[in-house]
């Protein structure tokens, strides 16, 4: 059977999106992702923060894999603050890296995704505002004040969540962009409440310095992606072992934030080391899958962050013996793909367990995605008939905007962890409207065997 040149297509995860609603034909999505633009503007005020460079700059890469064409507009003359390992001085040269482009003069977007409030525009637009731990969306005629700006992560989660709901105009849902919406990554359940701890002077937070991330595609991508704004005052204390055995396919840019496009074929863990090196961590490869014989050493990183994508290594998760394990899942289906799940296991706490019964769904999917116009029309036409159609089905939904969100997310539960504060066990989501967060408190954890440093001020 020879595979399809659909199959093969840097966005036919996001494309899935779009086929999968049933409102698009196949070429039609194509069609409809080629032609799709989104402009960025960077407000004054947000230009010259850790917070407003991560939104700036998730957006910037997240929406490039998710439109055809991206503009960036705005003090783009700052200097990086972040230390993004792109050989980059501002953040204009920095978007330009991320796949954006300079957005002509006089020219009148008709979708923008604004960083910070900025006045003037007449179309459709949805502003990314932050305060501390806090992070949300807001209309541009209804604009949101910036607060505090020292939390590069809640800046990250803004800039994800900005572009989702572009995204979701997009594809023609008229709910997007038009209420205010917020969440804390530090207290997911509080919204605006949760923004102010831990504060400016940083006393009580923590930095995580050992890590062992199993799966680097999105997800494991997205986790290093969220560590590279953290202030570590010496990163080359930080040391992070980087397992997977996959190497990077076309299909990978469309989701992957550290894939760059045409950089085909090497390990997924290559692209992670040179990533964490270039950011001054130490990094040491695992080329290999998780299994049942795996075992760590007490020398060896405690905190596992974990981006799987199948239950049966799912289930593998607490036979290394670490001591504390963040799991995230992604929703795979056109209608749950800004669903997120993520689970916090301690020692006492085992993943086969809380996996024990819980299934892939891959199957049922496909089948019902089978009996859709597109596909059926795509079996028709084309010469691998039914056999084609059924590998494009087996596509999951995937967007990059999700998997940075959860990256955030998840590093926040990881720096709980460090500061010995209580984790959240688990914490649920729809991106589509972040009144849906759903957090449980799990305890307090001790401080033993959980290398740590206090972040810089």
């Amino acid at each position: 059977m020879t595979e399809p040149v659909e199959i093969d297509s840097e966005r036919s995860r996001i494309r899935a999106a779009l086929v999968n609603s049933g409102r698009f034909t196949i070429p039609q999505a194509d069609e409809k992702l080629a032609a799709s633009r989104l402009s960025l503007f960077l407000a004054d005020e947000a230009a010259d923060t850790p917070a407003g460079q991560a939104a700036f700059l998730t957006a910037t890469v997240t929406a490039a894999r998710c439109f055809g064409e991206i503009s960036v507009q705005g003090r783009l003359d700052r200097p990086l603050l972040l230390p993004f390992p792109i050989g980059a001085r501002s953040l204009e040269d920095a978007a330009l890296a991320f796949g954006a482009r300079l957005m002509p003069r006089n020219s009148s977007p008709k979708r923008s995704v604004l960083i910070g409030p900025v006045s003037g525009i007449e179309a459709w637009s949805v502003q990314a505002f932050w305060n501390g731990w806090t992070a949300g969306t807001a209309p541009s005629r209804k604009p949101s004040p910036l607060g505090r700006a020292d939390c590069a992560l809640a800046g990250i989660a803004a800039g994800a969540l900005a572009v989702g709901q572009a995204f979701l105009a997009e594809q023609g849902d008229p709910r997007a962009g038009r209420t205010t919406q917020s969440v804390s990554l530090w207290f997911p359940d509080r919204g605006d409440a949760g923004a102010s701890d831990p504060g400016p002077e940083q006393k009580d937070c923590y930095l995580p310095l050992d890590l062992w991330l199993i799966g680097l595609g999105n997800l494991g991508q997205a986790y290093l992606w969220s560590l590279s704004t953290l202030p570590y005052p010496d990163p080359a204390r930080v040391l992070l072992f980087l397992q997977d055995d996959d190497h990077v396919r076309k299909e990978n840019w469309g989701t992957s934030i550290l894939v760059t496009q045409g950089n085909y074929g090497k390990l997924k863990t290559r692209i992670a080391e040179d990533w964490a090196e270039g950011l001054g961590f130490r990094a040491r490869r695992i080329d290999r899958r998780l299994d049942k014989h795996l075992r760590r050493t007490d020398q060896e990183p405690a905190v596992a962050l974990a981006g799987l994508d199948r239950m049966p290594p799912r289930r593998l998760l607490g036979l290394p013996g670490f001591e504390y394990i963040i799991d995230a899942g992604l929703g795979a289906t056109s209608t749950d793909y800004q669903k997120l799940r993520i689970n916090v296991f301690d020692a006492a706490a085992d993943p086969a367990q809380h996996f024990d019964g819980v299934e892939d769904q891959t199957s049922q999917v496909v089948e019902r995605l089978l009996q859709m116009p597109a596909y059926k029309e795509f079996a028709r036409t084309n010469s691998d008939g039914q056999c084609g159609a059924a590998m494009l089905a087996e596509r999951s939904v995937a967007v990059p905007f999700v998997s940075a969100f959860v990256g955030a997310a998840a590093i926040a539960q990881a720096m709980r962890i460090a500061s010995g504060q209580a984790f959240h066990s688990v914490l649920t989501a729809d991106l589509g409207d972040v009144e849906s967060v759903r957090s449980t408190l799990g305890p307090a954890p001790t401080r033993a065997g959980i290398a740590s440093v206090l972040a810089a001020a």
